[in-house]
């Protein structure tokens, strides 16, 4: 394994002189589009190359973008955030020959013995009910999406052959592994549902090779697998909240099905997860002390780690739990093996067909009732410290058939002059935040939909 890291042949080198910004993952309310901005609502409360605190990261488009000119520290309370951000702020010099080599072997050896073994059954099915769906007879495929995760799958019909082969890979993961063991995660909890059983299954092997290293490598490597996970995932919109329905309201196959899947399912795990360690290789920041830290923000503004000049604050807008959208980077990311969350209606109790990890993060800025106390605290502990702050807030027009926000600018501007000597709001002007790709599942634009807070 350490010839994957620090090799002086066929190493990817930082391009210094590129400035294009990128967006790692699909996230809700990027803000690649307005860094220039930001970073000029940064540099009007701070000085050239003081340090500045990205307290809610996110994607890291902020923090990266902040790299190229002062030291960095990324804040959030997800561990996805934590380990992409920690790939932009610490490019990590990987070995593509090397790795490329150690991912053949061990997409062999899972083939051979492994979790891609243990989910032939589903994904020989799989591949012939696509073939099908492709000749105009999509009903086995659509009863596969339906059939949903190996972790919520029922084995009540022993004629029905999806279950069969749910069945017969479930035997295999037990004989391979131990059915909670962490190999065969992503496999058991998301093939079928967000990615292909051999998407799912491939995943499982290259996460095993991003579990050997350790430190940054450990951290680039596991941060590539996230980026390739958001690009093959086979949903609407490219996030994990509404795995596809393959039926409309009617009970009829949608005649996008076979599309919608075919746009993703046959996506090279391998090639993808190659691609994006290329780009995160070359994330064009300084060689300054950046950090990525993994805490609460309130946690963090009242520990001593907190000693940055600028704070730049991006919390949640709306009283959608956005935690909802990233929880399968969060189980990549952990590699943990949680239990999947419930829902209770008509009496009946059944696992989410999201297949949602349990105690998923709810933010306080999300809950109406919540949200003022978790305004007043973030002003206060940065106020106190004698850092600035820039925060980004997105307000709710009511002329509008927009997300109701939780805040209104002036209830947030009321808050913010308590405890901070000038408070001014600016407008980023014709922006519009990334939305869902479907027409009929977002709302109304709002081009006036970006302002800043920026206090001293």
């Amino acid at each position: 394994m350490a010839g994957i890291v620090d090799q002086d042949q066929e190493v990817l080198s930082l391009d210094r002189g590129a400035t294009v910004p990128w967006r790692p993952i699909h996230y809700l309310g990027s803000k690649l589009r307005v860094l220039e901005t930001l970073e000029d609502a940064v540099g009007s409360v701070s000085s050239s190359g003081d340090s500045v605190c990205d307290l809610f990261s996110g994607s890291g488009t902020v923090s990266a973008w902040l790299a190229r000119s002062r030291p960095v520290t990324a804040v959030d309370i997800q561990e996805y955030s934590r380990v992409i951000c920690g790939a932009l702020l610490k490019p990590q010099r990987i070995c593509i020959h090397a790795l490329e080599e150690e991912l053949r072997e061990a997409i062999n050896l899972s083939r051979q013995a492994g979790t891609l073994f243990a989910a032939t059954p589903m994904i020989e099915l799989e591949q012939s009910s696509l073939v099908e769906a492709s000749n105009g007879s999509p009903e086995n495929f659509a009863r596969l999406i339906e059939a949903g995760s190996l972790m919520t799958a029922h084995f009540d019909d022993p004629a029905n052959d999806v279950q069969k082969a749910m069945a017969e890979t479930w035997y295999r993961v037990r004989s391979t592994h131990n059915e909670q063991y962490v190999n065969s995660m992503v496999l058991r909890h998301f093939g079928g549902v967000y990615f292909s059983y051999c998407q799912a299954a491939e995943l499982d092997a290259i996460l095993e090779i991003a579990h050997r290293q350790t430190g940054t490598a450990r951290d680039t490597m596991i941060a590539a697998i996230l980026v390739a996970a958001s690009e093959l995932v086979n949903t609407v919109g490219k996030q994990f909240a509404q795995p596809l329905r393959p039926r409309d309201k009617g009970g009829r196959i949608k005649k996008t099905l076979y599309s919608q899947a075919a746009r993703d399912r046959y996506k090279s795990p391998s090639d993808a997860f190659v691609a994006a360690l290329k780009k995160l290789s070359l994330s064009q920041v300084l060689d300054l002390e950046h950090r990525a830290i993994r805490s609460d923000y309130s946690d963090y503004l009242t520990s001593p780690d907190f000693n940055e000049s600028v704070v730049y604050a991006d919390p949640p807008y709306t009283r959608d739990h956005y935690s909802r959208f990233y929880h399968v980077l969060e189980t990549l990311a952990l590699r943990d093996d949680p239990p999947i969350s419930t829902n209770t209606a008509h009496g009946r109790t059944t696992p989410s067909r999201g297949v949602y990890r349990v105690n998923r993060h709810q933010s306080p800025f999300c809950i109406r009732s919540q949200a003022p106390s978790a305004f007043a605290t973030l002003f206060s502990k940065v106020s106190s410290k004698g850092s600035s702050l820039v925060l980004s807030y997105s307000p709710y027009s009511s002329e509008k058939n927009a997300h109701p926000r939780v805040m209104t600018l002036d209830q947030i501007r009321a808050i913010a002059t308590s405890y901070f000597t000038s408070v001014e709001v600016e407008s980023v002007g014709e922006f519009f935040h990334s939305r869902l790709n479907r027409t009929d599942l977002n709302k109304e634009v709002s081009f006036d939909a970006e302002y800043l807070f920026v206090c001293r």
